[in-house]
């Protein structure tokens, strides 16, 4: 399994357009967008705007990046790349009868879940680091940098949700891609999804306890970890956000590996 995992990450890494559009523009579209606004903030007040007070719960914070309906646009280029690659080369006919095909899935898949991962890492440290050196500048020095250790939970939990959500995600892209054995099908319709539940807060208010949508279920689990202790409204959310989080996925990984395994592959 893992052989074929490391072969994965190896074809993608000489894929350089698809390696940075699909999973690095996010992380560096999140940390020039907050220097942007600090330059900004400098631009107009001459001053170098102050650090976070919390520097761990700032990068948790920018881990809710994964919810963006842009973002999610271009892991979903990304996740369908991996997937669609054999596809469009044909080569799937030279890898079925060498390797199980639960593996070539799982390894494709496993390869996804890995960049996602590194990639929210990148976002949060890019925060960390945009801190850090905004602390150095004012003055601060780096044993005044605001690291609690209480907040590096909050953390961990942040990029737990994060990287379920974008688990969904990929196991969503990645079924359409091997049911419609196309990128643009798969990509269109993951779009849709993330900006449908956007565009029913913004129309509708509240439709997480109406719509089992993903992202709605990942904000639930958002709210849950930004409540104060005892708001029971947002901590009673939290198993309902996880489960619904949880079936998406199982559903969807199902669908692609099991259509995988009976496609006809003959001539791919």
């Amino acid at each position: 399994m893992m052989p074929l995992v490391k072969a994965e990450l190896t074809k993608l890494s000489r894929q350089r357009a698809t390696l940075f559009w699909g999973f690095l523009a996010v992380p560096i579209a999140a940390t020039l967008f907050k220097l942007g606004l600090q330059a900004l903030v400098l631009s107009h007040t001459g001053r170098i705007p102050a650090p976070d007070a919390d520097f761990l719960l700032s990068a948790a914070q920018a881990l809710n990046i994964s919810g963006n309906s842009v973002a999610q646009l271009l892991f979903a280029i990304g996740i369908a790349s991996v997937f669609n690659v054999e596809y469009r080369h044909s080569t799937w006919r030279h890898l079925v009868p060498r390797f199980s095909r639960l593996h070539l899935w799982a390894a494709k898949f496993l390869a996804c879940l890995i960049l996602l991962s590194a990639s929210l890492v990148l976002t949060a440290a890019g925060s960390l680091m945009l801190n850090i050196g905004n602390a150095l500048v004012y003055g601060q020095g780096i044993l005044a940098t605001a690291l609690p250790v209480g907040s590096a939970s909050t953390l961990v939990l942040a990029f737990a949700i994060a990287f379920l959500e974008l688990a969904v995600l990929a196991a969503f892209v990645s079924a359409i891609t091997i049911l419609a054995r196309s990128m643009i099908a798969a990509v269109i319709p993951a779009f849709l999804l993330g900006i449908g539940a956007t565009l029913s807060q913004v129309y509708f208010g509240r439709t997480d306890d109406v719509l089992p949508l993903p992202s709605l279920a990942a904000g639930m689990l958002r709210d849950w970890l930004a409540a104060p202790v005892g708001f029971t409204e947002a901590q009673g959310g939290a198993p309902t956000g996880f489960a619904i989080l949880s079936l998406w996925l199982v559903a969807a990984a199902m669908i692609g590996a099991v259509a995988f395994m009976r496609q006809q592959l003959a001539s791919e």
